[in-house]
């Protein structure tokens, strides 16, 4: 169904995507679509648009929407809506790779209301609708993004409120069951392990060959320390990681650019015995 439908937007949740969108630097890259284009929702974080003979796929960067069930349909609902609301004033912002391997453009999606910026990837994110899933070549805005997402998380938002987005602890054979798919983790790093080809691994238990991991790339390191995560100062922190969770000696999830991880909680100090 082509949307012609015109719905307000929550007035908190557009207030913290604005203030999201409107501190990019990316707007000379800006790209308006054909006014009589018909765009479509295919999923919740993709539409296609459609112009004449000219069908374009739109995959919405740096977040990833629940995916079926209630809590999905209300989140491609959700993204109706704002398309709706976009019409012709619709905007395509790249801030990375500006298309993936299917040929689909990648791009954040905004449009102005009443002189301020919508940003529709921070509606969806601090609606509930979408959790943050951010790329090497694509996490210009993860930042804010993340910000959106801690909110709507402690708030139970959308499908945080009913368990159709959560974060995951990093016990391996509850992690086994959800393989091939994208997920967050959060948990304390037991060791960082010394560079195997020039690649660190951060242990979330004691045997490695069967306990999860998350695996940091060697063309990543500088990218982490630059950000204040170096990987040998996270031993006995808790952390939270997100990615593609995949088997590797247990379940391990590779982290290729430094907001892939969240510091939880620093250190704690060792405690030394009383005298």
């Amino acid at each position: 169904m082509r949307i012609v439908l015109i719905l307000a937007v929550s007035g908190l949740a557009c207030a913290c995507a604005r203030e999201a969108a409107e501190a990019s630097p990316e707007a000379e890259a800006t790209q308006s679509l054909p006014v009589a284009a018909a765009v479509e929702p295919q999923r919740a974080d993709a539409f296609t648009v459609t112009d004449g003979d000219q069908i374009i796929e739109v995959r919405l960067v740096e977040i990833e929407a629940v995916q079926g069930g209630p809590a999905g349909a209300q989140a491609i609902a959700r993204l109706g809506a704002l398309l709706a609301e976009a019409g012709p004033q619709l905007r395509l912002v790249p801030t990375g790779l500006s298309e993936d391997r299917y040929g689909r453009r990648l791009a954040h999606a905004e449009f102005v209301r009443d002189d301020e910026t919508v940003w529709i990837q921070g509606v969806l994110v601090s609606e509930g609708h979408a959790m943050v899933a951010s790329y090497a070549d694509n996490h210009a805005r993860t930042e804010a993004l993340l910000a959106l997402e801690a909110d709507a998380r402690a708030a139970g938002r959308g499908a945080w409120g009913v368990g159709a987005l959560v974060v995951r602890r990093p016990d391996p054979n509850a992690l086994a069951q959800h393989l091939d798919s994208r997920q967050i983790v959060e948990g304390r790093v037991i060791e960082v392990s010394p560079q195997i080809r020039g690649r660190v691994y951060l242990n979330f238990g004691l045997d490695w060959r069967s306990d999860f991991t998350a695996a940091i790339d060697a063309d990543a390191l500088e990218g982490f320390q630059a950000a204040g995560k170096a990987p040998d100062a996270l031993e006995g922190a808790i952390v939270r990681v997100r990615g593609w969770l995949f088997e590797e000696n247990g379940p391990m999830i590779r982290l290729d650019h430094p907001e892939a991880l969240e510091l939880v909680s620093a250190p704690q100090p060792a405690r030394l015995p009383a005298d």
